[in-house]
């Protein structure tokens, strides 16, 4: 059992570590980088939220330090960068990207957070220390190509799905569930979370009494149109014959 368990637990590193890198070379793609610029984004993307939580719970050697296979693995990525580029260059629509993406997010967040409660972090930061493990390598990729970070930017839930999953990680660790299992259902809930949310046009947004609220583009539309046009279209729709007939 422990060495099915340890089976799951890396195989979860390495999905994560994979999307993320991968989702590296795709936005290095986009601006025409050197091989060095690409194992930059692919390794700060990849490595980048573990670093900083490493940083805060002073864990020491950094986790790809101990793992460095993984730094080995980035670093084939990049060299064969061009050949996986052209091959897919025409099959990977966008929405492999955000899958990719959401794919890391879940594993990083999820894994971050055990790690971090492990540590002895009290429940809340160790969610918001998943969080970062999540969410800062690819905030870093895209500070570094220039663009504004999705995490700030994409109005879909992303970090708020993340965070979620956190506390969802913690709750089954708190109650006995064992940390593989419970990292291996909140990376699941997140990614889930994020693509449905995605697929569905659901944002997270503030609606005209400051309360942040989770809506598709359509109720925001309806937000955005007021009260009093809201009445009158009612209005219309529930008088027989309608009045403007």
């Amino acid at each position: 059992m422990p060495s099915m368990l340890q089976f799951f637990s890396n195989l979860a590193d390495f999905i994560g570590i994979l999307a993320f890198a991968f989702s590296g070379l795709l936005a290095g793609k986009e601006r025409r980088l050197d091989p060095v610029g690409i194992f930059v984004l692919a390794f700060t993307t990849a490595f980048g939220g573990g670093i900083l939580r490493d940083v805060v719970i002073n864990n020491r050697p950094f986790w790809f330090i101990t793992h460095e296979y993984y730094v080995w693995l980035t670093l084939l990525l990049t060299v064969f960068a061009p050949v996986l580029v052209k091959r897919f260059h025409h099959d990977i629509p966008y929405a492999a990207f955000i899958w990719l993406d959401a794919i890391g997010l879940g594993f990083f967040s999820a894994s971050g957070t055990a790690l971090a409660y492990s540590f002895g972090v009290p429940m809340l930061s160790s969610t918001l220390l998943g969080v970062t493990t999540g969410a800062a390598g690819g905030m870093l990729r895209d500070v570094f190509m220039n663009k504004l970070p999705m995490v700030l930017s994409d109005r879909k839930p992303y970090a708020s799905a993340a965070f979620l999953g956190s506390w969802l990680t913690l709750g089954l660790i708190y109650v006995g569930v064992n940390s593989v299992a419970a990292v291996w259902i909140g990376s699941l809930f997140i990614c889930g979370v994020r693509m449905i949310t995605w697929y569905a046009d659901w944002e997270i947004a503030y609606n005209s009494m400051g309360v942040v609220i989770a809506q598709s583009r359509l109720v925001q539309a309806i937000f955005k149109a007021g009260p009093s046009k809201r009445r009158r279209k009612s209005s219309n729709r529930d008088t027989f014959p309608p009045e403007n007939e």
